[in-house]
């Protein structure tokens, strides 16, 4: 097909144009993304015991690699776990026990299918926030059984209670995919919240939120034939 220009600037322009329109995307060598949706996954030992949103799409992002091309994959979230435990005393002296756990987990998806992003080579995720509570106490009706034997003959046993809160938290990640090949490429951010409230003779509640978050990923060439 023969161009036809008035002018060497339409020349020009006409040019640029058809090489722009050929080349499509042109390669970068980073891209960005953002994030200010909040997802949150409650439970109770009152309502429902358990909480699960499963993989749910956070961010995502497109960058065209050249030939040779690696990419450094870095999300950040904003986390929140609540966890709330109660026990209360018997009269048969037994032990009650509640606990809380929330947790935040974050993989990364490379086209849409998991597993290419180390360290998560299997898919399951990072964790960016775990948090456990167990609540353990042994309280008996101590006053009330004294005084209504009227204070003869009263046994007093020591009470005990136990609290442990077990916290793990990483708000920001970086994960590294390797020779992902040249072309054009979707990356996507999956976030998963869960939650668990169990008791024996008490309550517990507990959240798992993530929201506010942003996402870098950078178009790197690393040493040749590098392997972890």
């Amino acid at each position: 097909m023969k161009l036809f220009c008035t002018t060497t600037l339409a020349c020009a322009l006409s040019v640029i144009g058809g090489v722009a329109w050929a080349q499509g995307t042109p390669s970068s060598k980073a891209t960005a993304a953002i994030n200010t949706v909040s997802v949150s996954c409650p439970s109770s030992t009152t309502t429902t015991g358990a909480c699960d949103t499963g993989w749910v799409n956070v961010m995502s992002a497109t960058i065209k690699t050249s030939n040779i091309a690696d990419l450094f994959v870095s999300p950040s979230l904003v986390t929140g776990l609540f966890t709330s435990t109660t026990v209360k005393g018997n009269g048969s002296g037994t032990t009650s026990t509640s606990v809380a756990m929330g947790a935040v987990q974050v993989r990364v998806l490379l086209d849409g299918h998991p597993g290419f992003a180390y360290p998560d080579s299997s898919g399951d995720g990072v964790t960016f926030d775990q948090r456990i509570q167990t609540l353990t106490a042994k309280l008996g009706f101590i006053l009330t059984d004294c005084i209504a034997s009227g204070g003869v003959g009263c046994e007093l046993t020591p009470e005990e209670i136990e609290l442990v809160l077990d916290t793990t938290s990483a708000h920001s990640y970086n994960f590294i995919l390797l020779n992902v090949g040249s072309g054009v490429h979707s990356v996507t951010i999956q976030a998963k919240a869960s939650s668990r409230s169990t008791t024996i003779g008490g309550a517990a509640v507990s959240n798992a939120i993530f929201g506010l978050g942003s996402l870098t990923v950078d178009s790197v060439r690393l040493v040749n034939s590098f392997s972890f």
